[in-house]
């Protein structure tokens, strides 16, 4: 490890045995004020963790980064009796690690347990993250307009609906906010009972994913929580798409069948890696900086296709977001790539309609890959 990691290591355990006192308190309300200071020390030396980490990470000192996040998680656990789930959850990520084989994949695992830990210590759910009540349904306001007006949506289902769209923003204020932790109540039917028989297809679906996060986008909600909130609302897919829709003859194959299966994606990714490795706009390599595995890089791609389009591979990597943490990666860069994407696609001779799907799932990476440009 690094002798500077070695240092802010020391300072954290010095940190977590000073304050541990804190929790102590006879009272009632001084124990949940002590409780409260506790929590905002701790997350403030656990965001200092992070920050020390991924950069040893990405600079390939992964050993040093899984190091770093052990001996800090391996301190907090004593300072936590006064939060036991939490102190519970770390105790068996710690332990969960040793079957894991790299510094890299333990780096990983232990880094979730620091993400969990600091929302928690810093009351930072994902409601309060977004700006609670008054950002969600500034926000909800905006895509309502937007995807009403966007004809890859089809908000009206060709003029067949005509929803009450005060009711449906607060329904969906109150969607987001029991999906992310806040106070108010989902009082709405289930996602599957709301859109029976409007047979809203993928496709659709994706465009209002895509402009959902453009109006994120515009309200300068970090990438972090747009990462985190277009992930809920993908779990509501399932639900929503082609839900109640007549049964056609024959099922629709899944996007991953229609793009040729395993074969066919493992030579598009194949030839999308060897054009964007050439390719000064996406500077594949960050000016040298990184050097990918390629034929590992190759196969978490396809494995990522896969698990979003349907396919039988499940992907094992990392989360977008880590996995690109602190590369710098612009919207320009990010934006070649998808050219770079369709280049292939259309070399392959895959349906436009095909190509629409596919980069529309890219496009709803782009908000944990892009880094904002300081």
């Amino acid at each position: 490890m690094r002798r500077s990691a070695q240092f802010r290591f020391i300072a954290f355990v010095a940190l977590a045995i000073a304050v541990a006192p804190l929790a102590r308190s006879a009272g009632a309300q001084e124990a949940k004020d002590d409780n409260k200071a506790m929590d905002a020390v701790l997350a403030k030396s656990v965001f200092e963790t992070i920050k020390l980490g991924f950069p040893l990470y990405n600079a390939g000192d992964q050993a040093g980064c899984y190091r770093v996040y052990e001996g800090a998680l391996t301190a907090l656990v004593p300072t936590l009796g006064y939060r036991p789930d939490l102190q519970t959850e770390i105790k068996q990520g710690l332990n969960s690690i040793a079957a894991l084989r790299t510094p890299g994949d333990r780096a990983f695992a232990l880094r979730k347990l620091l993400d969990k830990s600091y929302n928690v210590l810093a009351h930072r759910t994902l409601w309060n993250r977004l700006g609670g009540e008054p950002a969600v349904t500034a926000v909800v306001h905006d895509l309502v307009l937007v995807a009403a007006k966007d004809p890859k949506v089809d908000f009206t289902r060709g003029g067949k609906y005509k929803p009450d769209l005060p009711k449906l923003e607060r329904l969906v204020v109150e969607f987001v906010s029991s999906a992310t932790g806040g106070p108010l109540k989902y009082q709405g039917r289930d996602m599957k009972t709301s859109h029976e028989g409007m047979g809203i297809t993928e496709a659709q679906f994706n465009a209002f994913a895509a402009d959902l996060i453009a109006v994120l986008k515009k309200y300068k909600v970090q990438d972090a929580e747009i990462n985190e909130l277009v992930g809920i609302v993908a779990t509501t897919q399932g639900a929503i798409v082609g839900s109640g829709s007549p049964a056609p003859a024959v099922a629709k194959k899944s996007l991953w069948d229609r793009l040729g299966g395993e074969p066919a994606v493992t030579a598009v990714v194949h030839d999308l890696v060897l054009l964007a490795a050439t390719d000064p706009k996406v500077d594949f390599t960050r000016g040298g900086k990184y050097k990918p595995d390629l034929p590992k890089l190759e196969r978490l791609v396809v494995e990522f296709v896969s698990t979003a389009t349907g396919g039988p591979l499940k992907y094992e990597g990392r989360d977008m977001k880590m996995s690109h943490e602190g590369m710098g990666i612009t919207e320009a860069q990010f934006n070649a790539f998808a050219d770079d994407l369709v280049t292939v696609l259309k070399k392959y001779k895959v349906p436009p309609a095909e190509i629409e799907e596919l980069v529309g799932i890219v496009a709803t990476t782009k908000p944990a890959i892009v880094e904002e440009q300081k």
